[in-house]
């Protein structure tokens, strides 16, 4: 079993410090969970049970299994949570029926092109255009409102950062997603493509990190 894990983190190890990456921000999140707003704790809860999900997963794959049905559920429960926090971010009732709207099309894609054993390539791209969507909302609110006097310690302000870095793969996946991650494509390929997709999380969740460590500061 150990031997076959360890053949994992050697030929997949970007994959494999994507998910140890994973531990920053749940553990600054416990670190700084009574700084951290409703928005924030959301997101936190959210980071535990993905953090979960990914053991799964690596324990699937180290059987020898196909983890894809873990993370096309992830991607689901990724969407809504996303939305949900935008949802509290925003508080004009035009911009929360829109995200609203976004987060039903989205979870209405994601079960309907589900899938236990191929990649769903259809509500990944719509995810990832979805977040560039509520950030660009949420952004309009800061500029909008006065009430940020600083937005380097402004938490929302790194979520967004960090959901733009991550979205950027949806371009690569528009042109070669279907074709690279496909069950039958080149193996290098897909090892190539999926390492891409890898290192976008680590930033990700690098910004994440950052996210709950300003928390503190904004709320002195």
């Amino acid at each position: 079993m150990w031997e076959r894990y360890i053949y994992l983190i050697n030929k997949y190890p970007f994959i494999a410090v994507s998910d140890v990456i994973t531990l920053c921000p749940l553990l600054i999140g416990i670190i700084s969970y009574k700084y951290l707003s409703k928005e924030n704790k959301l997101l936190f809860y959210f980071i535990i049970v993905h953090f979960l999900l990914d053991l799964q997963s690596v324990w699937i794959s180290v059987k020898n299994q196909n983890n894809l049905n873990i993370f096309n559920f992830t991607e689901l429960l990724e969407v809504t949570i996303i939305c949900l926090v935008f949802l509290q971010l925003n508080s004009q009732y035009f911009k929360k029926w829109l995200i609203a709207f976004l987060l039903f099309t989205c979870v209405f894609v994601g079960i309907w092109k589900f899938d236990f054993a191929e990649f769903a390539f259809v509500p990944y791209v719509l995810n990832r255009l979805s977040y560039v969507i509520v950030v660009f909302i949420y952004f309009n609110t800061l500029l909008s409102e006065t009430s940020v006097k600083n937005i380097l310690t402004h938490p929302p302000f790194w979520l967004c950062a960090g959901l733009i870095v991550y979205s950027t793969g949806s371009v690569i996946i528009f042109l070669f997603g279907k074709q690279i991650l496909a069950s039958d494509a080149p193996h290098e390929k897909f090892v190539f493509f999926y390492s891409i997709i890898s290192i976008i999380n680590i930033f990700f969740r690098l910004l994440i990190c950052v996210s709950f460590f300003v928390s503190k500061y904004e709320k002195k």
